[in-house]
């Protein structure tokens, strides 16, 4: 097995190895993957968490010898630096470090900046930034952070800020979790899901309240949802059809 790190900030994962293919998703910093096809400008990976594949360009990262470092650290949304021989590479929030320091290939980074252990326990304190921080962040298919970002994209973030991983795509989100079985019983932090016409979840977002979501949908934004799905107030009709609500931690 061949195993490579992202170091830079944020990179495009990309469907088929060209610049102008559909950008699947993003690989953050320090990241870990296996390469499965090496190409001219584009080599073929597996993300290591998510079980994702896609096309790096090759510049975008190094091989390791393994996949030693230990991680147990996640950038707060203050975001940070990574320091090493003179380059200065700005970290997003939600990047995976050790702390204080972090070795990619040959290089060794020490992170300048707030990071935190991701737990649980401080949910109630730490959502109400998070949906402060990602508020009115543009839409972008495959984005993960607050420069772009969509709503698979949205829910992973939210969830990674915890502790808890969850799978790239909508609807391979949608496979985990407990059926929440009655609106009323939603919590903060469950995930409602999505469908289109053909029955197949295309989106997911995030309860505030059992009545109140927070989603990427052209931005991230705040609406209410009922049994139908997501009222959105701007146009006066629902966006979304309701499929299903999960939760992922709790009771």
């Amino acid at each position: 097995m061949r195993v490579a790190s992202c170091n830079l900030s944020i990179v495009p994962l990309r469907a088929e190895p060209s610049h102008c293919s559909e950008m699947v998703t993003q690989i953050l910093f320090g990241e870990e993957f296996e390469v499965l096809e090496e190409g001219k400008d584009f080599d073929r990976i597996r993300l290591f968490t998510v079980n994702y594949e896609g096309w790096i360009q090759n510049s975008q990262y190094v091989y390791i010898h393994q996949s030693t470092n230990n991680k147990n650290y996640i950038v707060d949304l203050e975001g940070a630096i990574a320091k090493s021989s003179g380059k200065s590479i700005r970290l997003v929030h939600g990047t995976t470090v050790s702390s204080p320091e972090l070795g990619i290939g040959d290089e060794l980074y020490r992170i300048e900046g707030k990071t935190r252990n991701p737990t649980l326990t401080d949910f109630e304190k730490e959502f109400p930034k998070l949906i402060a921080h990602y508020l009115d962040s543009p839409y972008m298919w495959g984005g993960r952070s607050s420069a772009g970002i969509d709503c698979s994209g949205f829910s992973q973030i939210i969830y990674k800020h915890f502790g808890v991983f969850l799978k790239r795509d909508a609807w391979q989100q949608a496979e985990d979790g407990i059926i929440v079985d009655f609106l009323p019983e939603i919590k903060a932090g469950d995930l409602a899901f999505f469908d289109n016409e053909e029955g197949r979840i295309v989106h997911v977002g995030v309860m505030i309240d059992h009545e109140t979501i927070i989603h990427a949908a052209g931005k991230v934004r705040i609406d209410k949802m009922d049994s139908l799905g997501i009222f959105n107030a701007d146009v006066n009709r629902y966006s979304h059809k309701l499929r299903i609500v999960k939760r992922y931690f709790g009771d």
